[in-house]
């Protein structure tokens, strides 16, 4: 039995993969966490409180979406032992002054202490309606999924949210490019053909690290384990049939 451990992303929940659990083969156990869990009061402190509970149940196989993609791949900097193989759905290593242009972090960082203010005035449900009209999601929202998961997110837990999208900001996230390429022969980066913007940062991926495996999943936008889950399935069933290459 392969087992692997899976992290959602932003404002969602272990329910969001749902799909993806029904779609794999039953050779597979797949543990499933909640950022809720890991406190989120920044990347690192998240990626350490996931390596606590991998020390304990380890994996074969690391999954995280998006800001759980971010987590996934602190952890694997900090802890590679932990992460024998690593799938990143969505996810963007870091924000860095030096390519991404100057006081980008810092512009993010405002960005998201912003947000952390519209979920604590505003509440929940105001805040996903206006986060789902970002242009990053448009295929989401016209997904089938979209309106079952709407709803699962204007039920969280604001207090939390605020904090997690303030602390765990890239803004404030130390950048892991270049951790990319030691970890890359035991890494796939998948993005959406939908998702230009992150299907460029799989490609920069892939000009730092030529040893990373990168998969466009077509038809598919930002939200993989929503918008794609057999092909996410398919992904991590196939991922764990390749032996582990022992880094340098």
């Amino acid at each position: 039995m392969k087992r692997a451990t899976l992290v959602h992303g932003f404002l969602g929940s272990p329910a969001d993969w749902a799909d993806v659990l029904r779609f794999l083969a039953p050779g597979v156990a797949c543990d499933c966490i909640a950022l809720r869990d890991l406190e989120c009061a920044s990347v690192e402190q998240a990626a350490s409180a996931l390596a606590a509970h991998l020390a304990t149940r380890p994996s074969d196989l690391l999954v995280g979406y998006s800001m759980g993609g971010r987590i996934a791949l602190e952890l694997a900097a900090q802890r590679p032992e932990l992460a024998p193989r690593l799938l990143l759905l969505s996810a963007n290593p870091g924000v860095d002054d030096a390519t991404d242009g100057a006081g980008a972090r810092a512009r993010r960082a405002a960005e998201d202490d912003a947000r952390a203010d519209e979920i604590t005035c505003d509440g929940l449900d105001a805040f996903v309606e206006r986060w789902y009209r970002l242009p990053l999601f448009a295929s989401f929202v016209r997904h089938p999924s979209f309106e079952a998961s709407r709803l699962r997110r204007t039920q969280g837990e604001s207090a939390f949210w605020a904090r997690c999208v303030a602390g765990c900001s890239p803004g404030r996230a130390i950048s892991r490019w270049d951790a990319l390429p030691a970890l890359a022969s035991r890494t796939v980066l998948a993005a959406g053909s939908l998702d230009e913007r992150y299907a460029a940062i799989a490609a920069r991926a892939k000009r730092m690290a030529p040893a990373l495996r990168v998969e466009i999943v077509a038809g598919a936008g930002h939200v993989l384990p929503l918008e794609a889950p057999d092909a996410c399935a398919q992904l991590i069933e196939a991922f764990l049939r390749i032996p582990t290459k022992t880094e340098p």
